[in-house]
């Protein structure tokens, strides 16, 4: 069986140099044919794993979150790629959650927004602004690469207009302002917050965290609140799980699914239990990293 790299150079932990030769040792060691795919634009991910043979193989993306999603976009309708993930990026979001499965090659469920696949988090308010807002701070080049979160933190505090959201989740519906919507298969996002820690990537189901509008002082407490893991003890949170939800909204509203961003104003989400397999040898990712 083959393994294809799908390398984002731009993600903050990639090294060209070390990289390749880390990929060779460790396959060279198993006895494994690969082959490295360099990016060089937004959108180049997904193309480049949907032209790989449609063969058993591992197709692994090497790069954060948002190279993981394009990766898994690209293989999604394949029956016989198996996905890779290689967290070389700022956040590794969904590799904090694989990590804690068994070793080797699992199903887990696959989550749709749309016409997108996703397999850790869709979110929408003011965390996915945060999240959304980074690629503007980005161009700031005065601010420091470590301080860029709660960079822009502060800015979408400032900036941030609530949403109101029509939702609908089985025979629940929900109608309100919206500070905080996040819909999980895995546990974490927007670099290490541990919004959704009961969901499982193997459970059929997704676990849903809503927060109407608050008084715009009480958001940073929660957000600490969330930092903390302490989140679920707040009034505000209502948590459900469903395996479809939809939402609607009057104006265009920006979701963050698996660090890349959706614009509508109806979105329909739904999960599909164990249909993609995931590479998780952690030791040969460990390796490569």
């Amino acid at each position: 069986m083959k393994y294809y790299f799908i390398v984002n150079p731009n993600s903050g932990k990639v090294n060209k140099s070390k990289l390749e030769n880390n990929i060779r040792s460790a396959c060279l060691k198993r006895e494994i044919p690969y082959e490295i795919k360099y990016t060089k634009k937004a959108g180049d991910a997904k193309g480049l794993a949907r032209k790989i043979p449609d063969e058993e193989c591992v197709v692994f993306s090497v790069g954060g979150d948002g190279n993981l999603n394009e990766v898994l976009n690209g293989i999604a309708d394949s029956e016989h790629k198996i996905l890779g993930n290689i967290p070389a990026g700022s956040g590794n979001d969904f590799d904090k959650t694989l990590a804690k499965q068994q070793s080797g090659i699992i199903n887990i469920d696959l989550g749709r927004i749309n016409n997108r696949f996703f397999i850790n988090m869709a979110c929408l308010g003011v965390d996915a602004d945060v999240a959304n807002n980074i690629g503007f701070i980005r161009k700031k080049k005065w601010i420091p690469v470590g301080q860029r979160y709660h960079a822009s933190l502060i800015y979408t505090y400032f900036k941030y207009k609530f949403k109101n959201l029509k939702i609908t989740m089985g025979e629940t519906q929900v109608e309100n302002e919206c500070t905080i919507l996040a819909i999980g298969n895995g546990q974490y996002y927007g670099g290490g917050f541990r919004i959704a820690p009961h969901a499982l990537l193997d459970d059929g189901m997704l676990d849903i965290y809503f927060v109407e509008k608050l008084p715009k002082p009480k958001i940073i407490p929660l957000l600490i609140k969330l930092l903390r893991e302490k989140h679920e003890s707040s009034p505000w949170v209502k948590r459900y799980r469903e395996k479809k939800i939809t939402v609607d909204s009057e104006e265009l509203c920006t979701f963050n699914v698996d660090g890349e961003t959706m614009h509508s104003n109806h979105f329909e989400i739904q999960i599909f239990p164990s249909r993609l397999k995931v590479f998780n040898d952690r030791n040969f990712i460990e390796e490569i990293i």
